[in-house]
């Protein structure tokens, strides 16, 4: 071997490149009952950002929406029994081929709409609107409807 020739070392393979994290089940059950992020990371990142944890407020909220939902079905087949007509044209569909189908769909689609809206809940839309109030607001319109529906069906 000659002395003066010169050895090529490789670097270390640079470590933030590879993630070494491995997602599974037991992440996501650890992330639901020990939240990391319940707030932005640094100042001023308050408005669209994401974070793990979001309150009891924004729960409650979501879960009195759900049951809303499912009582405005109920009330929806129960007045439509009575002679009420449906003017959403999709709901209408769905109820004359299967109220239970129509039940599944609107309760997947309201609480899908529910999911997007808990993950953008810090966001604002066009700068002016932020979502938390989206979600707050409606309680009370989905309230409304149901006290209208009340009111309907006591008429009947």
């Amino acid at each position: 071997m000659n002395p003066h020739s010169e050895t090529t070392v490789e670097p270390p393979p640079d470590q933030r490149l590879a993630d070494r994290r491995q997602p599974s089940l037991k992440t996501v059950l650890a992330s639901m009952c020990h939240p990391r992020r319940r707030h932005a990371r640094r100042e001023g990142d308050d408005s669209n950002s994401y974070t793990d944890w979001y309150g009891h407020g924004p729960f409650a909220a979501t879960l009195i929406i759900l049951l809303l939902c499912f009582a405005d079905a109920f009330l929806t087949i129960v007045l439509l029994s009575k002679g009420a007509v449906e003017l959403n044209s999709l709901m209408d569909w769905l109820i004359q081929k299967d109220t239970h189908t129509f039940t599944v769909v609107k309760m997947s689609m309201t609480g899908a709409a529910l999911i997007v809206l808990v993950i953008h809940f810090n966001f604002r839309i066009y700068k002016y609107i932020a979502v938390r109030y989206l979600i707050y607001a409606m309680v009370p319109l989905y309230s409304l409807l149901i006290f209208h529906e009340l009111t309907m069906l006591a008429r009947i």
